[in-house]
């Protein structure tokens, strides 16, 4: 019989192997490419941007806690960056010692990067592996002061890794054909 720990477990796995092929091969330049100006990204402490930025390292990841509407567009560094820092922090909050912030220290190059996002989805797979059907419903503290049933915080996950990951496969689509588009924009 399948159950919805099963479903959660497969749904997440599957993601993180999707964030796989997604980020397989991608460079440096077309990590940080900025399609458009303002873009929020990943970049050392000394570069200012004009944004608030989280981060205790040298590396810094762009945010402002005022929320902007609409949010800015943000780089596949961004993205990755953002994804794994999300996935530790939503672990540490519903099954670690809920003592993380973003204050995290931040990779700074794809490979490091990468690195750090695909380590991030062991501690989230590993609880899984470990979670009973009625661990499902158990109440559990998110980093921002909420609390939430833990097939919610597993379920944001997914939802995190499947939307953020369409949204770097598309950047890696429109960043391969940034000639073409510049071509049909000017008509030619």
């Amino acid at each position: 019989m399948t159950t919805g720990v099963d479903i959660l477990r497969a749904a997440y796995a599957r993601s993180s192997d999707r964030l796989g092929r997604v980020l397989a091969g991608v460079t440096a330049e077309e990590f940080f490419w900025e399609p458009v100006a303002g873009c929020w990204t990943v970049h050392p402490r000394s570069e200012d941007r004009g944004v608030s930025v989280d981060g205790s390292g040298e590396w810094v990841i762009d945010y402002d806690p005022a929320e902007p509407q609409p949010p800015p567009f943000t780089t596949i560094a961004w993205r990755t960056v953002h994804i794994a820092a999300v996935n530790y922090l939503y672990w540490d909050y519903a099954f670690g010692t809920a003592s993380l912030s973003f204050d995290l220290e931040m990779p700074g190059d794809v490979a490091e990067a990468t690195d750090w996002l695909f380590a991030s989805h062991q501690p989230v797979l590993d609880v899984m592996t470990g979670l009973a059907e009625a661990d499902l419903d158990a109440i559990v503290p998110t980093n921002w002061g909420e609390r939430w049933p833990v097939h919610r915080v597993l379920a944001t996950l997914v939802n995190e890794q499947v939307h953020h990951g369409a949204e770097i496969s598309m950047l890696r689509d429109l960043y391969r054909c940034r000639g073409s588009l510049r071509d049909f924009a000017g008509g030619g």
